[in-house]
């Protein structure tokens, strides 16, 4: 049945992205659309992206380089909005609203006794608008997210629902201050739960504000902070440097998802793009235990990842494999008195693809 689902969530995100090409030639294509430079998610969602911290499972994680070189904003408006005759479109930028699609689907398998076995679809579409012009884009980002629980029967069963949703919608602002400075700002009220606990308690606002700030011209500082709106973390700080050597070698050590990227070939229609990053995961949801009673409870992990990438030369699609180890991991109930329960270590596969 999950099989079935992702074949059908894919060929929906394939044929729409095309739908929308244009025909004429335009900018190379972005990388997901993300937070701030390098920080690699989610949402909104359990990745997390999509700074979807690719782990912390919200539309704003910090899962991906955030603006490309020089900080220019990798959204852009309408094409009604479309700079004058001689300017050129902002790096990364699509002519047109529609600035990406994303689909990405992740795979923690259930292991040993006591183990507990998740697995996330999630979908985005990005839509870009002057404010109040190309330089100064506003990206709304609705994105939905399904999470498939497996866990172990019996005694040692966490008390999960089978199912658990992500449905937020992102607006996000991004400026460039100067030819140094740039600042990235969202905001992303959010609706996290089994969909039969319908209290305010699934109620989330999540957002983040980041600077970066181009000390030379291979090496950024950035610094923030992300309020995800948890129980067990509600503001976490984020930052670190961005240090590029080469056109082939991009180090992002930022907490909290830092990352190395090396590139390993490349031709006249894309590059390929190896890389080993680590992650904090997990998101909150709103749920009705089999008693009866409204809960909220808290998944999260640490995760170790190598990946590779495809990165497009000029608009299409991109696709990225990622492979990991996940150990830390917990599961709270934070209203009703119930004890914590600790997953066994698994491994952990994600695939994405975005146009």
């Amino acid at each position: 049945m999950r099989l079935l689902l992702l074949l059908i969530l894919l060929t929906y995100t394939v044929s729409l992205g095309r739908a929308e090409e244009p025909s004429s030639p335009l900018a190379p294509a972005p990388e997901p659309i993300k937070a701030f430079p390098g920080l690699t998610p989610l949402p909104p969602v359990a990745d997390r992206g999509p700074l979807r911290l690719a782990a912390l499972g919200d539309p704003q994680d910090l899962t991906e380089p955030l603006l490309p070189d020089g900080l220019a904003p990798p959204g852009q408006p309408s094409q009604e909005f479309s700079p004058p005759a001689g300017r050129k479109l902002p790096p990364g930028a699509k002519p047109g609203p529609l600035q990406q699609l994303i689909f990405t689907t992740t795979e923690l398998p259930r292991l040993g006794d006591n183990g507990l076995g998740l697995t996330w679809l999630e979908t985005s579409a990005t839509i870009g608008m002057p404010a109040p012009t190309v330089d100064s884009p506003l990206l709304v980002t609705p994105g939905f997210g399904t999470v498939f629980v497996d866990e172990v029967p019996g005694p040692l069963d966490p008390g999960l629902p089978a199912q658990l949703y992500d449905a937020y919608i992102q607006a996000r602002w991004m400026r460039k201050i100067g030819q140094r400075l740039g600042v990235d700002l969202a905001v992303a009220p959010g609706w996290y739960s089994d969909f039969v606990n319908d209290t305010s308690q699934a109620f989330r606002i999540t957002g983040h504000g980041f600077g970066a700030w181009e000390a030379t011209e291979d090496l950024r500082v950035v610094a923030g902070v992300i309020y995800l709106d948890r129980y067990d973390v509600n503001l976490l700080p984020a930052g670190g440097l961005i240090w590029t050597p080469s056109e082939d070698r991009r180090y992002e050590l930022i907490f909290p998802r830092p990352r190395a990227a090396w590139r390993v070939r490349e031709t006249a229609w894309a590059s390929q793009w190896a890389y080993i990053a680590a992650e904090f995961g997990g998101s909150q949801w709103a749920v009705r235990r089999d008693s009866g009673a409204n809960d909220v409870v808290v998944y999260h992990d640490y995760r170790l990842i190598a990946g590779w990438e495809r990165k497009p030369a000029d608009l299409g699609l991109s696709w990225r494999l990622e492979g990991g180890y996940v150990f830390g991991r917990l599961v709270e109930y934070y209203i009703t008195d119930t004890a914590d329960y600790h997953p066994g270590d698994t491994f952990m596969v994600r695939a994405g693809v975005w146009y």
